[in-house]
């Protein structure tokens, strides 16, 4: 459904702009006109105005004035805006993009000393971008990249079974990718739906509780009792020792608690919009240049993997066939993995005995290497950029699979 606003202007030379002089009041007159869809007296008719703007008269009413220009000969100007409703209910598909440190220079002081992100706290700022356009009647009203704004309003504990904790977000404002800033209130979790991996992972949880208390139990029933009596009860109190350690391993299973919630950047959020929110239709923003590209230059990305480094850290490794049939001599000092929000990190050693970390590569050849970076987030996505050694400016960019 879409409403149309427009504002005439009128020009000084029209003669309705003298009666300016003789009154200086203002005359506001609204033409209602059936929108272009529904059928006249239906709920959506009138949605679309016309709204003129002009001068006043002392006495009687005039007719309202055409269009025209202030300047003689040229095209009237009118100015009109569409707007389109996203009705409510309507979900969004959001990705968290930062959290605001007390230290932004040092984005390790968000982690313990065990590596971990430390647990969320109530009012913490937020931000979370969208994955996706939003159309509503096939037109675009939120574009892929747009940027909302909110904090943590509440912090729900952690689970049984291992299930961790989640919290309820509320967001206030948005920026969209050509820069129009809108206020509005939502409200939004991080809570992850039950899938079928879930539930296994949770099965399997109990499964294993239960086993290794059934182990213990019967070596505690083994050495209490001794082998003689083992013998002489043929097994049964083994059989009782491990049924009752496996009572007690379950008991332990779905009594324990997962960790606390934390915020990610690249955790997956849940909104919904909960009343009918008005919006222009989007603007494509300016067109920009592509990402730097050198001709000639390719990489092919074989493989890629995110690991865990031992340390609550992450490495990404890639195999890679990087094909240079430019006149340039590229040096691996100067490649970069960069996420979505701007970190970049450089090539770093592994105890991949494969692992190329100095390196060149030749103009007009082919080499195959195995690259390793350690990176922040694993849920973000990344590309590599490859850089001038001089200028330190980008000569190539490629989204990585």
């Amino acid at each position: 459904m879409a409403a149309v606003t427009a504002a005439l202007l009128i020009g000084p030379g029209h003669p309705a702009s003298s009666l300016a002089q003789d009154d200086p009041g203002e005359m506001k007159s609204t033409i209602r006109l059936p929108a272009p869809g529904p059928a006249a007296g239906s709920a959506d008719s009138g949605r679309e105005r016309t709204t003129v703007t002009g001068p006043a008269p002392n006495k009687s009413p005039v007719a309202l004035p055409k269009a025209i220009s202030a300047n003689p000969g040229s095209t009237p100007l009118l100015k009109g805006q569409v707007t389109y409703t996203v009705p409510q209910g309507t979900g969004i598909k959001l990705k968290l993009a930062s959290v605001p440190t007390a230290c932004p220079g040092l984005r390790l002081m968000d982690r313990d000393l065990d590596g971990k992100l430390y647990p969320a706290q109530l009012d913490q700022e937020i931000t979370a971008r969208t994955t996706e356009d939003l159309y509503v009647d096939d037109k675009k009203v939120i574009p892929e990249g747009t940027v909302f704004h909110g904090k943590v309003t509440r912090i729900y504990p952690p689970k049984r079974v291992g299930r961790p904790g989640s919290l309820a977000l509320s967001f206030d404002s948005f920026t969209t990718p050509d820069g129009r800033k809108f206020a509005f209130r939502c409200q939004a979790n991080n809570t992850r739906a039950s899938t079928l991996k879930s539930k296994a992972k949770g099965f399997g949880l109990i499964m294993a509780h239960g086993a290794g208390g059934a182990v213990v139990g019967a070596l505690v029933a083994y050495s209490l009792c001794g082998l003689q009596n083992t013998i002489a009860m043929h097994g049964y109190n083994i059989a009782g020792g491990a049924a009752v350690g496996a009572l007690g391993g379950l008991a332990v299973a779905l009594m324990r608690h997962g960790e606390r919630a934390v915020l990610e950047p690249g955790d997956d959020l849940n909104m919904e919009i909960d009343t009918d929110l008005l919006l222009p239709a989007a603007t494509e923003p300016t067109v920009k240049e592509g990402p730097p590209s050198l001709p000639g230059l390719e990489i092919e990305v074989l493989h890629s993997k995110v690991l865990k480094d031992g340390l609550e850290g992450y490495e990404l490794r890639l195999d890679t066939i990087i094909t240079n049939n430019t006149d340039r001599r590229l040096n691996s000092i100067d490649l970069f993995v960069e996420d979505d929000n701007g970190h970049r990190f450089p090539l770093a050693s592994s105890d991949d005995e494969d692992s190329d970390q100095l390196f060149h590569v030749d103009p007009h050849s082919i080499e195959r290497l195995h690259l390793n970076f350690v990176v922040e987030y694993p849920k973000l996505k990344r590309k590599l950029v490859w850089t001038d050694h001089e200028s330190r400016k980008d000569l190539f960019e490629q989204r990585l699979p």
